[in-house]
């Protein structure tokens, strides 16, 4: 699998050695890093690009050499700092819109790299302004996947306070630390130092967003926060008798069969062993596994409260399902059905909720998102 280790910075390129530092040479065991990606501001850009790039000098070639690591190993070039606002040029986030913009930017770019379900993410938020770790710490909780990473790097108070430390090279050097006319007031050694990173455990809420659509941020916010709202809010019920699906205060009539197979999922939900739902999918079925004599059973039992057992519906169903002429198809297209009518009746952030969803590997297992504390008996 791929690591793409994504840093925001400002004038301080320290951290982005530091950090390929910690994960390729301290973590033990370690994780290779294939790429790096920067997103800084054009003041910053010029800065990193100076300190690190510079093929006479550049800091990172120094790097890789003191580990005899190929310079060709780990893709980071001029083309991999990227100056956020565009065309803006901005210096700094020193107003609103600066904010605004850079937010957008930097929750698109993660979006963006998290395409490609082979690839692992690092997001490093110790450098730059904080604004800009709060968005890149954002872009992962909205569209980071299960593998993906965020990361604060921490350094030996002495050695963040100076320009001139990088990394902990494998020959200690002497390093003087200046007071602000360049004076040098004190010698450190590199031997001395720490390089760590605290890992971050953070929310994931990809899957429950599943939004497709390039919105600005504060678009994306609000959004995430109606989705959210209707999570916690919505109660959902069933009158089997009269086919409705009573969804918070509004009524859906589904056909006989659709009903039938909605509830077998909501039952599933209330049965399951696990007190809280949260992202668990162990009440959630595959195809194959709704075809089951005890699926089958269940399903019978809730078409008998709308049709008598001597009905000839009842009967048909019944002996179908005796039979096993029920393929997989029967149930795709009868959700399919299911979730078309949904839509039809419900806001994008309801439908979200009440939908039947796939998950899992290959989104191969299907159940209902809601919480089982909202589905009322």
């Amino acid at each position: 699998m791929k690591t793409i280790l994504v840093c925001v910075a400002g004038i301080t390129p320290q951290i982005i050695t530091e950090t390929l530092y910690y994960y390729l040479i301290e973590k033990k065991p370690p994780i290779w890093i294939d790429e790096i990606y920067v997103l800084t501001t054009s003041v910053g850009k010029e800065t990193i690009i100076n300190s690190l790039l510079k093929k006479e000098h550049g800091v990172f070639y120094k790097f890789l050499s003191d580990f005899h690591i190929g310079f060709q190993k780990i893709k980071f070039n001029e083309n991999s700092v990227i100056q956020l606002g565009g065309d803006s040029y901005i210096k700094d986030i020193s107003t609103d819109m600066d904010s605004a913009v850079i937010g957008n930017e930097i929750v698109n770019f993660i979006k963006k790299i998290a395409i490609d379900k082979n690839t692992r993410i690092i997001c490093s938020i110790a450098g730059g302004r904080k604004t800009m770790g709060v968005y890149l710490s954002l872009g992962l909780q909205l569209y980071g996947r299960e593998q993906d990473i965020l990361s604060h790097t921490l350094v030996s108070p002495d050695f963040e306070s100076t320009k001139d430390f990088f990394y902990i090279p494998p020959v200690p050097e002497n390093i003087g630390i200046k007071d602000k006319n360049g004076k040098i007031i004190k010698i450190i050694n590199t031997k001395d130092a720490t390089i760590m990173c605290s890992e971050i455990i953070f929310v994931r809420l990809r899957n429950f967003l599943n939004i497709k659509d390039e919105l600005f941020y504060d678009d994306l916010v609000n959004i995430v926060q109606k989705k959210v709202d209707y999570c916690g809010t919505k109660l959902i019920s069933i009158d089997l008798k009269n086919k409705a699906l009573l969804l918070g205060n509004k009524k859906v009539i589904l056909k006989p069969i659709e009903i039938c197979l909605y509830n077998l999922f909501l039952s599933n939900k209330k049965m399951c062993v696990q007190e809280f739902c949260g992202d668990c999918t162990d009440c959630y079925m595959s195809l194959n596994e709704m075809r089951s004599q005890e699926v089958y059973k269940n399903i019978l039992r809730f078409y008998n409260i709308i049709y008598t057992e001597n009905s000839g519906q009842y009967e048909r169903l019944k002996e179908s399902f005796k039979n096993d002429e029920k393929g997989e198809d029967f149930f795709s297209q009868n959700i399919s059905k299911i979730n078309k009518t949904l839509k039809q009746h419900l806001n994008p952030f309801e439908f979200a909720v009440y939908k039947i969803s796939k998950m899992g590997k290959y989104n191969k297992r299907y159940g209902i998102y809601v919480d089982k504390k909202n589905i009322l008996s």
